[in-house]
């Protein structure tokens, strides 16, 4: 009991810095708070495009399945959380590297 107690609230701790370091800022414990706007502005918008990609994934998933289409692949994973939690993840750097060439002030 103990232990699930001190695993979650060590998860908790984690996930609340990790925000912090995605979104820039104080209030979720940011550790890199010094960032501009357009710094913000940028991990602001590859958060939510990483959401959006996900949300999408699970909706052509979900037809899939809806349909009977997809007979193999997710379902048979012992953890299927941890691969949407690593598209999630890769997408978000994607989505920032994206954002941040598209917003970059030099011209390129």
């Amino acid at each position: 009991m103990l232990v699930k107690w001190v695993i979650g609230l060590l998860v908790s701790l984690i996930i609340f810095f990790i925000i912090g370091w995605f979104t820039g800022t104080e209030e979720y414990g940011g550790v890199n708070t010094k960032d501009d706007e357009r710094s913000r502005f940028i991990k602001q918008k590859a958060i939510i495009s990483s959401w959006v990609f996900l949300l999408l994934l699970l909706s052509v998933n979900f037809v899939y399945d809806f349909f009977n289409i997809n007979q193999q692949g997710i379902k048979q994973m012992e953890y299927p959380e941890l691969l949407y939690l690593f598209v999630l993840v890769f997408s978000y750097f994607v989505y920032y590297w994206i954002y941040k060439r598209r917003l970059s002030g030099n011209g390129k």
